[in-house]
């Protein structure tokens, strides 16, 4: 096929024609995908459109999360100590779950940790009930940063069994008091309770000022009128366990003969 040259502009106008309809096809289908000028950059930063990554706390524990006290005696009360620290950009809000199903307590003076800086985590390993077992004791710790919270410390132990002349120590604070002879110091010279301290009445206010006023104390007397006055006494001054035993030491003989747990003299 032979072209003139007017054939040749007619052809090559028409090839051009379509060429810009097909370019401006192509750009509505990217859609508004426009390069930001540097203009525009710079109007985002002036007026605070820029994205800045939130501050947020990131809780670790200095000496690992695991800790292994090795051997213990049961009726003891290991304490272990944990350093937490919030290498983040702000304040950690903290709050702890005991996930153990056997005793363990620990005690956080720490709800809050602002960013840098670090506090003591008390871990408080409790063994009486559990000799013989080899246990492992875990707290969670949660705070406010969802993408690494809850962190996780745990502590184990073999705990050994009491023997049979043992006894815990918490079994003698459950079952604690004292017993309190009120009369003077003659007359509990001549015979008194074993385990008995003579306070006479006149000085029960002075020695109960060291005391703590839950303790519970017996008072004990001749007949039980002295003691009975004490107890009254002492409960005004908030000694709300203190009681007076009825009867005395009267009392007392009368019911397990003169011989059993009464002696004489002082050590």
């Amino acid at each position: 096929m032979i072209y003139t040259k007017k054939g040749l502009i007619i052809l090559a106008r028409d090839i051009f024609f379509i060429i810009a309809i097909i370019y401006s096809l192509v750009g509505c289908n990217k859609g508004d995908k426009e390069i930001p000028s540097k203009k525009s950059i710079k109007g985002n930063i002036e007026t605070g459109r820029t994205q800045q990554p939130k501050a947020m706390p990131h809780l670790i524990i200095r000496e690992g999360n695991h800790l292994n006290i090795g051997t213990v005696k049961e009726g003891t009360q290991p304490h272990v100590s944990f350093t937490l620290v919030n290498i983040g950009n702000a304040e950690a809000n903290i709050s702890l779950d005991d996930l153990s199903k056997s005793g363990c307590t620990a005690v956080s003076m720490i709800p809050k940790l602002a960013a840098g800086d670090s506090s003591r985590l008390e871990f408080i390993f409790e063994t009486l009930g559990y000799g013989g077992r080899t246990d492992t004791r875990r707290v969670r710790i949660n705070y406010n940063n969802p993408a690494l919270s809850p962190l996780e410390i745990s502590v184990s132990a073999k705990i050994l069994p009491t023997k049979s002349y043992q006894a815990p120590i918490g079994e003698l604070w459950y079952g604690f008091y004292v017993l309190v002879d009120v009369r003077s110091p003659k007359a509990f010279a001549k015979e008194h309770l074993v385990g008995s301290i003579n306070v006479p009445f006149k000085k029960l206010n002075s020695w109960a000022s060291r005391l703590p006023k839950y303790i519970l104390i017996y008072l004990i007397s001749e007949n039980g009128t002295k003691s009975d006055q004490a107890a009254k006494m002492m409960r005004k001054n908030g000694f709300s366990e203190c009681v007076s035993l009825i009867g005395g030491i009267n009392e007392w003989k009368k019911r397990y003969n003169k011989k059993k747990l009464i002696i004489s003299g002082s050590w």
